[in-house]
Parts: structure tokens; C-alpha cells; sequence
């Protein structure tokens, strides 16, 4: 039989040792690694919605939402907006159904103003014919609000009564157009 003295082992000990720690370290690297390469993932993504945990806030700047206002006699006149809020920039669509009467369908393109209330061209068509209207919105965290149209008595066209307030709540509704 052959015995290894205290001093044949050291050298295998140090070995195990140093490897033990070089692992520790590796792994330790790989881990940060993986953990800073996340993070710049998060950053490189702004459309993401990754919270900043400091300051408890979404830092994604767009914003999507559809609503509904129901009127009319019968309740039967809906008007339904799907918005798309990207930076100041927006755009979406909107359907105007009078009960008994022809649709309006159409795209919605403008922009957020200082003030926060969104100016929009609604480009739409009607029995044939495409026509424009400039509309004002103001996005609440309950409600979209609408500036109520008037009819313009010299050319009897409907505009947005610039001088009256936001009334004509549309509530959120479900995305489906």
C-alpha cells in the first residue's frame, strides 16, 4: 500500500481550491452579464412596457384605446373612435352610425397639443362621397371627450364648435373595428 503524506496532497488541494474559485467567479460573470444584457434589452425596446422601478412609471410613449358614445331618441346613434397615440403624433378610425340612416366610416390622423387635447382630421366616406371634418378630443384617464359639432349656416356643413366645451363623453369600449 502506498500513503500520501500532507505534503503530496497539498498540490491537489490547491488545484481543487483555484478551480472552485475560478467556477465561483465564472459563474458569478455570466450572471451580471446575463442580468446587464436584460436591461439593455428593456432599453433598446421603448415600446416595451418595462416599469421604471424607481419612479413607479410605464415608460412606454404609446397609448391605444377604443370608445363609444351611444345618443339618439331610441339610443340607437353610436359613434365609436379607435385611437392610436404615439408621441404627440395620433391616428385611428372612427364609425358614426345614425339609427336609420347611412354609416360614416372613416381614418383619423393629428396630433396632441400643448394643452393635451388632440386635434384630428376625420377623413371619411358617406354615400359615396369622401369628405374631412377637423374634430377636438380631450383623452381623460375616465373618458374620451369630444367638442360637440354645429352646423355652419353659411355652407350647412357640420364643424366643431371651437367656442363650447369638451361634453360628448365616449366611454372605453372593447377594440372590434
Amino acid at each position: 500500500m502506498v500513503y500520501f503524506t500532507t505534503k503530496a496532497m497539498t498540490p491537489i488541494y490547491t488545484f481543487y481550491k483555484q478551480a472552485a474559485a475560478t467556477l465561483a467567479c465564472v459563474s458569478l460573470l455570466m450572471l451580471t452579464a446575463c442580468e446587464n444584457s436584460s436591461k439593455k434589452e428593456a432599453q433598446d425596446n421603448p415600446d416595451s412596457t418595462n416599469r421604471d422601478a424607481k419612479r413607479g412609471r410605464i415608460t412606454k410613449r404609446t397609448q391605444d384605446g377604443c370608445y363609444i358614445h351611444v345618443s339618439g331618441n331610441q339610443m340607437r346613434d353610436t359613434q365609436y373612435v379607435q385611437l392610436h397615440i404615439e408621441s404627440d403624433k395620433v391616428s385611428g378610425k372612427m364609425v358614426e352610425s345614425i339609427y336609420e340612416k347611412d354609416a360614416r366610416r372613416g381614418n383619423l390622423t393629428g396630433s396632441v397639443q400643448k394643452d393635451k387635447s388632440i386635434k384630428a382630421v376625420w377623413t371619411y366616406m358617406q354615400e359615396g362621397q369622401t369628405d374631412t371634418l377637423t374634430l377636438a378630443f380631450l383623452l381623460t384617464p375616465k373618458a374620451l371627450m369630444q367638442k360637440p359639432l354645429k352646423a355652419d349656416n353659411s355652407t350647412g356643413r357640420q364643424v366643431t364648435d371651437n367656442s363650447a366645451a369638451f361634453s360628448v363623453e365616449l366611454k372605453p369600449a372593447d377594440c372590434k373595428y
